[in-house]
């Protein structure tokens, strides 16, 4: 497997990423707020469990392997905020992920936030 991205894929990525950061501004979403955001990937268990090894040097702070129904994966977790610059080069590096492990990202998420933390019933947008 080379270890290029593929440009389409990459705009398809981002296109993607977009849309969800436009959904979550319209509920309220400040992307200058840093908070937990989650982000998987599917594959080999071997080859995930040597990504998990790796996981802090990417700058991922936590990693948990698990078998799911559809198959084997890694949830980890970093902080950031979701400026779009700041989701699109986490995608990026989720790509580049890809092609060194031979593993397939799963997408990421988070909890819209506001200056009080998490969107909720409690903490309205």
């Amino acid at each position: 497997m080379s270890g290029a991205i593929d440009p389409a894929h990459l705009a398809e990525e981002w296109a993607i990423d977009d849309e969800i950061l436009e959904n979550m501004a319209a509920g309220g979403d400040l992307s200058h707020v840093v908070r937990e955001i989650n982000v998987q990937f599917v594959g080999a268990v071997a080859n995930l469990n040597q990504f998990k090894n790796d996981a802090k040097k990417w700058g991922f702070r936590s990693a948990l392997v698990s078998q799911e129904e559809e198959g084997w994966v890694i949830e980890l977790q970093i902080d950031l905020d979701t400026r779009k610059e700041t989701i699109r080069e986490l995608t990026r590096k989720c790509l580049e992920i890809e092609t060194e492990y031979d593993i397939d990202h799963d997408g990421w998420g988070c909890f819209a936030c506001n200056e009080n933390g998490e969107i909720s019933d409690e903490n309205p947008a």
